[in-house]
């Protein structure tokens, strides 16, 4: 479309219907708050400005008589615009991608970004923001491209720039409940308490609207959900990644949890039955854990498990039977989900130890989720799959392996209560960000570059957020959520990126609106009046669509369903009459031992009309539970903290999965010991450090103490930064190597003893520097044979030494290689097979990351040199693994930017 120029200031007035994300922007002159109405509304357009009839800036930019064409970064073009009037405006630009791709460009009015705005496909579309004008005049209107990666151009016919109407009051801060919706069975929608207007109705068309543009439609542009036959349980479908074009745990587990809380029963069966069907591993030592990446046909291409994927199952499974009715075979929910749990933390139980590397998915004494239960993945976590509110309800409802349910529901308790912890520790004191991988100490974990706050870290503010909202037994979550907001608040709510240093350094140029909808239900846990733009944000996304609209797509659904608080807790007796009967009170409450500050308590259990869910003990007239004793499943605890030779009063209480508390137990007395020690320890001294490693550094020091009970050890990057503590040693240790660190870095570590009456004081503090590794060039030729090997062999072939891959369970390891800023655009490899089908991969810090690089040689027997594509580019220096999915030998391989 094309139109003549009006002048500045000519007014047209016709229907403009807002079409995309309307989002928030930071500055004097630009705010916004309040939500977008829940229908289209017509606003008064002011002008129609052609691309082409732009003033050009940029190195690249050009024009032609129907669209100015953006090439490089920086390339842009502007005009003036006086605007008549105060208030609150909309601007709408067509635009298109020259590839079948996403294609960006931002709008500037003066010198504040009010939008991001992207263009999927080669078809005009038009996309919309809104913004704010503190008072009439002059402005500049610039169109900017800044997000280009050298895939495609930007094309703009033109824009749109309409008055709404004067700017709306602000709505008052939010105020996050200080009872969780487990107990008072409210839940808040954030859409209505910024905007009163938008109505329960408004909210289910939106929520309608994304279920069928992902699982009703067949557009292969938009949805997500695949039906895929019968077998003999019934109809099969799967959620397509269509970014990379399979089929992943995460996205059948959301799928799952997205269809209960839409109450759609066909849906989660087939779903369900697809997972069981083809995901699960059956008969090996993985037995129970599902793969988390097959192909569409139904084949795992990855054999371990991701731990986000078993814990979406389970919870989904659980909410099923309880809302639903449980059937039989693979569809009674219940005990469906009761067998995952049982895999989770049991596995090394169930196999007899770790066997071929397998191991639980929880850590037994960090008490968190490993990142892959394989090996040395399962030495530490992400962030995002720590999930305490999924943890509190399998508190209550697991049954426990082979029947110690007791304590394996004190176990998921206790990892609530860690995971609340965890959350603390790793995310930035300033910044609010998290890494996507962290040490289970918080410490953030660099493997293959996801120290960062990148696209798994997303999620993490959501699992608290939803924690507070369900159990609201962290009031620090609302201090991470203020914190967080306040962060992408000061980057722009209209211009922060989806990549960040944990310090908060931009990695990128791109913006998500998978990450505005996560920022949006942390909101759950915000206290500040900052939260709305957030709300609003994805208050006005439209379901993304395209090749790349799988995850982005998945949270957003999800994010919906918890800002509106339609995500919800489907327990026992959900679907019949209200639970109101509160347990019988515990009984024969004894104290069995004591020490200078703790007593342990033993009780006979409480009987309940449905189940007993957990049990508090109280400390004289306290309303507060015991520490060490609050909600513990056990019929008996040790209460911590209790002051050395001084006498107390204890009592229990029991409590049911619907929230109804009993009467309490009788109450029992006991007098704590005098304390063991009445000074503190010693402080230790002569601390060093010694780089042992790239990767290593050992510690030792002098133990000048004869009471101490234990050592902290505390670290710090360089030598001015935040010390944390990264572990405690026993009594009399002297020394102690931390590991998984970052070659080339500079560490200091401080030590100190510790006893029941106080701390010593620190050590000296002590530095080392780790070693650089020496980087090798992507772009030169890599010998096959100087990996580091798994599962393979070598020959002499071709000319020299080959090796052989067999498929499943054999790699090889190539660290630091060295791939520029520019990144690696495909690679080539030298290679021999004769079984048809077989893929090499090459994957980026670790064996089961997300193939970068797939390459498909012939399957002749011949010596032959076979490329293909990267995408993600891999940059910068990187540990890659080459992995095939069958028997392949490989010479030599080389990458192309």
């Amino acid at each position: 479309m094309n139109r003549a120029l009006p002048s500045a200031g000519t007014t047209e007035t016709r229907p403009l219907w807002r079409t995309a994300l309307a989002t928030a922007t930071a500055g004097a002159c630009l705010a916004l708050y309040g939500a977008a109405p829940q229908a289209a509304v017509a606003d008064t357009l002011q002008a129609t400005v052609q691309a082409e009839s732009m003033a050009k800036s940029g190195g690249c930019t050009s024009t032609d008589s129907t669209r100015a064409v953006y090439y490089c970064n920086n390339d842009s073009t502007s005009t003036s615009y006086a605007f008549p009037q105060a208030g609150r405006y909309s601007i709408t630009v067509a635009g298109a991608s020259s590839q079948n791709n996403t294609a960006g460009i931002s709008v500037y009015v003066g010198s504040a970004k009010v939008a991001a705005l992207t263009f999927t496909g080669t078809s005009y579309t038009r996309q919309s923001a809104v913004f704010d004008i503190a008072s009439a005049g002059s402005q500049e209107i610039r169109l900017k491209l800044e997000t280009d990666n050298g895939q495609n151009d930007t094309y703009v016919d033109y824009f749109e720039l309409a008055y709404q109407g004067p700017t709306p009051a602000a709505p008052p801060a939010p105020v996050p409940p200080d009872t969780g919706a487990y107990a008072s069975g409210t839940y808040r929608n954030l859409f209505k308490e910024m905007d009163p207007t938008i109505t329960d109705a408004a909210v289910t068309a939106k929520l309608t609207t994304y279920w069928n543009a992902f699982f009703t439609g067949t557009d292969d542009t938009k949805r997500l959900y695949y039906p895929a036959g019968t077998n003999g349980n019934g109809a099969l479908a799967y959620i397509k990644d269509t970014g990379n074009g399979d089929v992943r745990s995460e996205g059948m587990s959301y799928g799952m949890m997205i269809a209960v809380q839409m109450n759609k029963k066909a849906e989660f069966d087939a779903l369900w039955n697809w997972a069981k069907s083809n995901m699960q591993h059956q008969k090996t030592s993985r037995s129970g854990y599902f793969c988390w990446q097959a192909s569409e046909s139904g084949s795992c291409m990855d054999d371990n498990p991701a731990t986000d994927g078993e814990e979406y199952f389970a919870t989904a499974l659980f909410f099923a039977g309880n809302r639903w009715g449980n059937g039989t075979g693979i569809f009674n929910y219940t005990a469906e989900a009761n067998g995952i749990l049982n895999t989770m933390l049991h596995k090394q139980d169930i196999n007899g130890g770790v066997v071929d590397s397998v191991t639980n998915m929880f850590d037994t004494k960090a008490k968190l989720p490993v990142f892959v239960p394989y090996g040395n993945a399962a030495q530490f976590s992400d962030p995002s799959y720590v999930l305490p509110a999924f943890y509190e309800l399998w508190s209550r409802w697991a049954d426990g392996y082979q029947g110690n349910q007791a304590a394996d529901r004190q176990f998921w308790h206790d990892a609530a209560t860690a995971g609340r912890a965890f959350f603390t520790k790793a995310t930035n004191a300033t910044t609010g960000l998290n890494p996507d991988y962290a040490e289970f100490t918080g410490a953030p974990n660099n493997t293959g570059n996801h120290g960062d706050f990148r696209f798994d870290a997303w999620r993490t503010a959501v699992n608290w957020s939803v924690d507070y909202a369900w159990w609201a037994a962290d009031p620090a979550q609302k201090t991470l959520t203020d914190r967080l907001q306040g962060f992408f608040t000061a980057q722009g709510a209209n211009a922060y990126v989806n990549q960040y240093s944990l310090s908060g350094t931009s990695l990128s140029s791109d913006r998500s609106p998978g990450l505005i909808a996560s920022n949006a239900a942390a909101s759950l846990a915000a206290s500040k009046q900052q939260a709305w733009p957030f709300v609003q944000a994805l208050w006005n996304l439209q379901p993304p669509t395209g090749q790349y609209r799988y995850y982005d797509g998945l949270l957003n659904f999800m994010a919906l369903l918890h800002t509106s608080g339609n995500f919800r807790i489907y327990g026992p007796g959900t679907g019949g009459t209200a639970d109101t009967t509160a347990p019988t009170a515990p009984g024969a409450l004894t104290v069995t031992a004591t020490t200078a500050t703790t007593a342990t308590l033993s009780w006979t259990a409480s009987s309940d009309d449905t189940a007993v869910a957990s049990y508090t003990a109280y400390t004289g007239t306290a309303t507060n539970g015991a520490p060490g004793c609050t909600q513990v499943t056990a019929t008996s605890c040790t209460i911590t903290g209790l002051s050395p030779q001084s006498t107390y009063t204890f009592t229990v209480k029991a409590r049911d999965a619907a929230g109804n508390i009993s009467a309490a137990s009788n109450s029992a007395t006991a007098t704590t010991t005098p304390a063991g020690s009445s000074t503190a320890p010693a402080t230790p001294g002569n601390l060093t450090a010694t780089a042992s490693a790239a990767t290593s550094i050992a510690l030792a020091w002098s133990d000048n103490s004869t009471n101490e009970s234990g050592f902290e050890i505390e670290r710090t990057t360089g030598t001015g930064g935040t010390w944390t503590r990264i572990a405690t040693a026993a009594a009399n240790t002297t020394t102690y190597t931390d590991t998984a660190l970052t070659a080339g870095t500079t560490y200091a570590y401080r030590v100190r003893a510790v006893n029941d009456t106080g701390a010593s004081g620190y050590t000296n503090q002590a530095t080392a520097t780790t070693s650089t590794a020496t980087n090798r060039s992507a772009y030169q030729s890599i010998e096959a044979e100087a990996a580091t090997a798994t599962g393979v062999t070598t020959r002499s072939d071709d000319g020299g030494t080959v090796v052989q891959l067999t498929g499943t369970g054999s790699s090889l390891a190539l660290a630091n290689i060295d791939f520029g800023t520019t990144g690696a655009a495909s690679v080539s490899f030298r290679v021999s097979t004769t079984t048809p089908g077989v893929n090499l991969q090459v994957r980026v810090g670790s064996p089961t990351a997300s193939p970068a690089c797939t390459v498909y040689p012939d399957s002749n027997g011949t010596w032959h040199t076979k490329s293909n594509t990267c995408y993600p580019k891999p940059t910068g220096v990187q540990t890659i693994y080459i992995t095939a999915t069958g028997p392949a030998a490989i010479n030599s391989l080389v990458f192309k930017n």
